[in-house]
């Protein structure tokens, strides 16, 4: 290169390709309108259904027409994920009794509990106490208190 003369830095380094780099600063901001079904702004794509509102909130997110949104949509995601993850772990204690045989399964940690069985003996609001065969790892009394999400119950033999 010659003396005093600068590199071209808006041309890919890639030979290839045929389009200058733009960096994510040197874009314009434009204020675009959150599409409604009135104002039409928004053209789902080919494989979208006409009223398929989880492919066109997606769509709207990825396109960047919600940006001033992001954090009030991860928070109201995060919240109803809590709300889902708390009826389900209310629903599987529900279902627990006192002298299940269960599986501890691939949810639970440490792993070293992964597949191992037990017999349930005590249940509260939130957790169920799970009588092991043996005494494992860190627990030498045999017995773990478990969340029930984390528990598979087995069929009873007879």
């Amino acid at each position: 290169m010659a003396a005093g003369r600068r590199p071209d830095l808006t041309r890919s380094v890639r030979p290839d390709d045929d389009h200058p780099r733009m960096g994510k600063r040197s874009r314009q901001r434009v204020q675009r309108q959150i599409p409604g079904p009135a104002t039409g702004a928004h053209t789902p794509s080919p494989g979208a259904a006409p009223g398929d509102p989880e492919r066109l909130l997606l769509e709207a997110i990825a396109a960047g027409e919600l940006d001033d949104h992001l954090t009030a949509l991860g928070d109201a995601i995060h919240a109803r994920h809590h709300l889902v993850h708390t009826v389900q772990a209310a629903t599987a204690l529900a279902a627990l009794c006192v002298g299940d045989q269960v599986r501890i399964n691939h949810t639970i940690s440490p792993r070293y509990l992964h597949g191992l069985q037990g017999r349930i003996i005590d249940l509260d609001d939130e957790r169920a106490t799970v009588c092991l065969h043996r005494p494992v790892g860190r627990f030498h009394s045999g017995e773990i208190r478990c969340p029930p999400l984390t528990l598979d119950k087995l069929p009873r033999t007879g």
